[in-house]
């Protein structure tokens, strides 16, 4: 994965829901080790919409990924 720290973005469940759902998310990286009810809502609001997730295996590499300083459950990358 490489770092998106850069890139516009938004971190977090509800925040990525809206992105995806507003159109405005271009793809959706999600944490393996996330609770499985937030990865089912993610994954079939993206499935709905026709965005790509791509699963990362923690939730602290993400939000490392992310330039954040705690664990990201999801982040999207935005348009």
């Amino acid at each position: 994965m490489n770092q998106f720290v850069d890139v516009p973005k938004v971190i977090g469940t509800k925040q990525t829901l809206k992105a995806v759902k507003e159109g405005k998310a271009l793809k959706v990286f999600l944490a393996e080790d996330t609770e499985e009810y937030i990865k089912k809502s993610i994954i079939d609001c993206c499935s709905d919409h026709n965005i790509t997730v791509e699963k990362v295996e923690t939730k602290v590499g993400l939000g490392r990924a992310g330039g954040i300083d705690r664990g990201a459950a999801v982040i999207a990358i935005v348009k």
